[in-house]
């Protein structure tokens, strides 16, 4: 009984450190800051796209400007409650980067930036990684 009730509770504390780990389980996601986002971000396009390390470093620095302006423009969109313009403001937001984005990328990688653009919003119309979708 005594090596039921220890395993059971090593079990237990495995299971609320994953769950910690993946944000709590109350629908809170931990953001990352600009800079672990471009990061992060910048890591996957090397990946898919074969940047080289320059232009890792400067798909970086468009990414971490894209992303502290991002979190800028949804503080403000927040504190006037305008959903409208914080969709506004992302989409301009995106098109700077991209036009940014298509000066260091080859044609191809852009042809591959592209397309996997393309694939992403079907994405985000069901609802991203959220939990239950």
């Amino acid at each position: 009984m005594r090596k039921t009730f220890i395993l059971f509770s090593l079990l237990m504390l495995v299971a609320f450190a994953a769950q910690a780990q993946r944000g709590g389980g109350q629908g809170q996601r931990q953001r990352l800051s600009p800079e672990e986002q471009a990061t992060a971000q910048a890591e996957r396009m090397q990946e898919e796209f074969g940047l080289s390390d320059e232009q890792y470093e400067k798909t970086y620095e468009v990414l971490l400007s894209s992303a502290e302006a991002r979190r800028e423009k949804m503080e403000e969109a927040m504190a006037a409650r305008s959903r409208e313009g914080m969709r506004e403001a992302f989409q301009e937001i995106q098109e700077e980067m991209d036009k940014e984005l298509k000066s260091i990328f080859s044609e191809a990688q852009w042809a591959k930036y592209e397309e996997w653009k393309e694939n992403r919003p079907q994405r985000r119309r069901r609802g991203g990684n959220r939990r239950g979708n």
